[in-house]
């Protein structure tokens, strides 16, 4: 289901919000975020897909014929976890898109240590899904060397699923490490006190996006 939220002023800002949901989450996940955005001004759109049982070629092939759809000035996007490495593959393969900012949310860049170790076995890599099949999660992305400018927002509560399957460097949001939300070519990157499942229904969070994309930074 992608819910679509229309601005609550409309003529503040011909801008659209694509946000996209992490690994085992659906859109809705993301509607707090999402009615946020809305109320500052911006069109937000939480752009659903299967994160288990479609590629991630796949998705993104649906994802590009549904922005070529879009009557917009600027499209930014938002992604947690997951949803971040997608749009990066996104950029990369389908380059010529409306111009915005990107805003990164927990999103494991160099690779993700639990998804490593999910993958060496057997009922690890059914978790993973298809993305596994594409090395997303596992290795390390390439940095970012687009236009838009990426932002990202690392968790720093040590709470999570991700603890249960291996021990995760400090600090950590309890499924990913801040160290790998890092990546070459990131404009801003900053830091939130909340777990890797609360950073989209975080209100700081929130603020920041909002911040980051009208700015370029975090910080006004």
């Amino acid at each position: 289901m992608t819910i679509h939220l229309p601005s609550s002023t409309p003529f503040k800002k011909k801008e659209t919000v694509i946000l996209l949901h992490g690994i085992w989450m659906k859109s809705l996940y993301l509607y707090p975020l999402a009615k946020y955005l809305s109320i500052q001004g911006y069109r937000t759109i939480c752009f659903s897909y299967r994160s288990l049982q479609d590629s991630p070629s796949k998705t993104l092939h649906h994802l590009h014929n549904y922005l070529e759809s879009l009557e917009t000035e600027t499209i930014h996007f938002v992604g947690h976890s997951l949803g971040g490495l997608l749009i990066q593959r996104l950029l990369k393969k389908y380059p010529k898109q409306t111009p915005g900012g990107v805003v990164a949310l927990g999103t494991p860049f160099t690779g993700s240590i639990v998804a490593q170790r999910l993958y060496a076995h057997q009922l690890g890599r059914y978790l993973l899904g298809q993305n596994a099949e594409e090395s997303l999660l596992i290795e390390s992305a390439p940095s970012w060397q687009f236009t838009q400018k990426l932002g990202i927002i690392a968790g720093t509560r040590s709470f999570g699923v991700g603890q249960l399957i291996t021990r995760l460097p400090q600090p950590n949001d309890g499924t990913v490490s801040v160290a790998e939300t890092k990546l070459a070519g990131m404009t801003d990157h900053c830091l939130v006190r909340t777990n890797h499942t609360g950073l989209p229904l975080s209100p700081i969070v929130a603020k920041l996006t909002v911040t980051f994309l009208h700015y370029n930074r975090f910080s006004q």
